[in-house]
């Protein structure tokens, strides 16, 4: 155990299980919602376990039952804020050295999910190298409901998916590990009730490479059901293909056709109650990251959140869903500056 600190033991579960070492996420009661000492502490030990030749691979899980992870600590970003301190660029920083660290790790990391893998947790998901999914998790990039942008790699990974990321992007929607195999945002789809029969084969191995290791995967797999999102891959293509907010939104308004009705009006509402100025971003930053490469992204996306929590809505939509919990966010209906900043990007 290389993890000294009491509290970070009871947020990280550290082990190592034959040439396997093995971070489980243990902030149980908050969906292990991501703290600094967590990421930090995630770093730390993979720089351990680098040069140590008994470890051959990595397995990152949860220790919960509902969520693999529900995004990062929001509630902590609020706080620092409110108390006049800069601990969210602090913050977001540990957090993409972390994600930097586990890509460009020399051994194979794993990760399994079973439950929530939402917003931060999604890119920590991303950002490892070999992705493993049961029926049970649901994923989602749902910043837009706190007036935040999808970040963490997501001006990137969700980009990839052309006009289907722009819809996740925006409106937050959760999809299902089906629906994720299908956007080859995950590897392989293995029943959950495998997971534990598979870190024991994982443990027991003599050779972890990741040659060795999808060969191990393969004889867990199974066809997940049909994706749902496929089946509206091409209306989400028709309405979220445009680059102008006004026009997805009057786009969805306008809808005719029987069969597309409900889900468009079901989508168009949703939209509504995002913040304006985080669907613009979204928006922007999902074409933009279609032309950048993921290094461009994420210095992008590090760009925004460093002046976020002054000029966007984090603070009211924290705030009215998290803190005071009314629900009822009372977005800005612009910012000039931000717009500027946003043509700059452009």
């Amino acid at each position: 155990m290389n993890i000294e600190n009491k509290a970070l033991k009871d947020q990280l579960h550290i082990e190592k299980t034959g040439h396997l070492g093995v971070i489980g996420l243990n902030r149980v009661a908050h969906l292990n919602a991501l703290t600094l000492e967590m990421i930090q502490g995630i770093t730390k030990q993979l720089s351990d376990w680098h040069n140590d030749p008994e470890i051959q691979a990595i397995l990152i899980q949860s220790n919960s039952p509902k969520a693999f992870c529900a995004g990062g600590d929001i509630r902590y970003l609020y706080d620092g804020y409110m108390n006049g301190t800069d601990n969210h660029k602090a913050y977001f920083s540990a957090e993409y050295d972390m994600l930097n660290t586990i890509r460009a790790y020399a051994k194979p990391v794993i990760v399994l999910l079973d439950g929530y893998v939402l917003g931060g947790g999604f890119g920590l998901a991303q950002a490892c190298h070999m992705i493993i999914s049961s029926e049970k998790s649901r994923f989602a990039m749902p910043e837009t409901v706190i007036g935040f942008f999808p970040d963490v790699g997501a001006t990137h990974f969700l980009s990839r998916l052309d006009d289907i990321g722009v819809y996740l992007a925006l409106t937050g929607e959760q999809i299902s590990s089906s629906d994720a195999l299908y956007l080859d945002l995950i590897d392989y789809h293995i029943p959950s009730e495998q997971f534990q029969h598979f870190r024991e084969d994982l443990s027991k191995a003599t050779d972890l490479s990741k040659d060795h290791i999808s060969q191990m995967i393969g004889r867990y797999i199974v066809q997940p059901v049909e994706s749902e999102l496929r089946q509206y891959a091409e209306i989400i293509q028709q309405h979220f293909a445009s680059d102008d907010l006004a026009t997805i939104e009057n786009g969805l308004a306008q809808e005719s056709n029987p069969k597309y009705r409900d889900w468009a009006q079901k989508t168009l509402s949703t939209l509504e109650q995002r913040s304006y100025i985080a669907k613009k971003t979204s928006l922007k930053l999902q074409h933009l990251g279609r032309g950048l490469s993921l290094a461009q992204c994420m210095q992008l996306e590090r760009q925004l959140q460093d002046i976020w929590l002054d000029e966007g809505d984090f603070i009211e939509g924290v705030r009215a869903l998290i803190v005071d919990k009314d629900k009822q966010p009372k977005w800005k209906k612009e910012n000039p500056k931000l717009d500027l900043i946003l043509d700059q990007l452009g």
